[in-house]
């Protein structure tokens, strides 16, 4: 039976909808990167690749990168969108194995081929959450970051922990390694994130999830950043990027009852960002929409 998705209308904050286009503006919202995208089985039965396209360009999205579930769906929406759009090697390889796929030695051999065959330009999302799943010491997740090193394509990394030496650790055992932190470390607070950035010059950091609708704690219900992130950003400008991941009901990863919904609420998300973005100096704005993940995905 197909299910359908429920279609809940978000959080109404008047910081979301000051950054959000209006049918009236005259002039479209700056372009943007979204470099935090799923494009998933339980989102197709809602959603065809053509719709959630239309949806970034009505966005202004210019540069889009999307990991799938299974990893091939990701593929379907770079078919759809063109080079714009650039596909990561996930290694839930089959729709149902998000919570086994450390174990699937295939994992590594399918990553390896996809790499090779240049269809694939990073790998992600890979979850490491603390106590529950795979460690970093994994053979499969170990076999990912070698990967991610001999191809030098980034790796999309999730780190679900209390304390940012969780990741720090990792990231300086894997020095050789591109590392792209997803949700700048989920609930953790700039200086955490902060101590990331010093200690390992080969990590990136990305804000998708950080809105109010999934792990908030970025900016106040005014709107304004929270304490200490401003001077982390002004600090290290060309590390940190956005993206929306349109999942919806994201602690809930598997749902029989119903679609996940996530794309129906890229506007919100994406106006999430574009707002707090807009409190920030010009160039620094910018770098953090466009410019850096422009550079460190390689696109001119």
């Amino acid at each position: 039976m197909k299910r359908t998705a429920r279609v809940i209308v978000g959080v109404s904050l008047a910081a979301v909808v000051a950054g959000c286009a209006q049918p009236g503006d005259k002039q479209p919202a700056p372009p943007l990167a979204d470099i935090h995208l799923h494009f998933k089985w339980d989102q197709k039965e809602v959603i065809s690749a053509d719709e959630a396209i239309a949806r970034l360009r009505d966005n202004n999205v210019v540069l889009a990168v999307v990991a799938g579930e299974p990893s091939a769906t990701a593929l379907e929406l770079a078919a759809a969108g063109g080079d714009w759009v650039i596909p990561i090697f996930s290694p839930y390889i089959e729709h149902l194995s998000r919570y086994d796929w450390y174990r699937d030695p295939r994992v590594v051999q399918r990553a390896r081929e996809g790499l090779r065959s240049g269809q694939y330009r990073g790998i992600g999302e890979v979850h490491l959450i603390a106590g529950n799943g795979p460690t970093a010491e994994n053979e499969v997740v170990r076999g990912l970051f070698r990967l991610a090193a001999e191809f030098d394509v980034p790796l999309l990394l999730h780190t679900d922990a209390s304390d940012g030496r969780y990741f720090a650790r990792i990231c300086q055992a894997h020095p050789d390694v591109r590392f792209l932190w997803a949700h700048a470390g989920g609930y953790l607070e700039a200086d955490h994130v902060q101590g990331v950035i010093e200690n390992c010059p080969n990590v990136w950091v990305e804000f998708s999830a950080r809105d109010p609708w999934h792990y908030g704690t970025l900016v106040e219900d005014s709107g304004a950043l929270r304490a200490g992130w401003l001077a982390v950003l002004q600090r290290y400008p060309d590390r940190f990027m956005v993206g929306s991941d349109p999942v919806w009901n994201a602690h809930q990863a598997y749902r029989w009852y119903e679609a996940d919904e996530g794309w129906f609420h890229l506007d919100e998300l994406i106006g999430f960002h574009r707002s707090w973005l807009s409190t920030l100096p010009s160039d620094l704005e910018e770098r953090i929409r466009l410019t850096n993940a422009k550079r460190f995905f390689g696109v001119e």
